[in-house]
């Protein structure tokens, strides 16, 4: 990964997610100076997620912050770059509603859109410059407690069509 920058991302979402001093301690064998990383963060529990980005910073580390539905605002004009979480459970009407509360103003920071499942979530927006797509199917136990059907008919097709893992996915922690 000599020549290659990279955003970190906790995967607080995922099976077997890392802990917060895991994590720490992930960052400080494995982040080089070029690279980013994503603060520790609990997805639906911005008062946790704000707890986080303000101990991470406390503690000398310079995370990418993450704004949960709830959390401070104020970080879209602070933050020269911003992860919006929450996405992927709200429906498209609760998703568009919020994003356009959010997003409907003068925006300095770039967005970065987690979960991001469809492209046409980014038309209307332009401060949102990037994305990812999620893996919730079929990783977790609670993501287990649907098939990919019922996952499929929720949120509907994904921008870049679901195929399974031909091989076993291996973690770094």
């Amino acid at each position: 990964m000599r020549n290659r920058t990279v955003i970190w991302d906790p995967g607080t979402f995922t099976e077997d997610c890392i802990s917060y001093q895991g994590y720490r301690a992930f960052i400080d064998r494995h982040v080089k100076s070029r690279h980013q990383y994503m603060q520790y963060d609990e997805i639906g529990n911005p008062e946790a997620t704000a707890f986080y980005l303000k101990d991470m910073r406390s503690r000398g580390y310079l995370p990418i912050p993450i704004l949960q539905p709830g959390g401070d605002e104020r970080m879209l004009q602070t933050e020269p770059l911003l992860f919006i979480g929450g996405l992927v459970p709200m429906n498209a009407l609760s998703r568009t509603q919020y994003l356009d509360s959010l997003l409907r103003g003068s925006v300095r920071a770039k967005l970065h859109l987690l979960g991001m499942m469809r492209h046409e979530w980014f038309a209307p927006y332009s401060a949102a410059v990037q994305g990812d797509n999620t893996s919730w199917i079929p990783r977790s136990e609670w993501n287990r407690r649907k098939t990919t059907a019922e996952w499929m008919l929720e949120y509907g097709e994904q921008w870049v069509p679901y195929q399974p893992h031909k091989t076993v996915q291996l973690t770094l922690f």
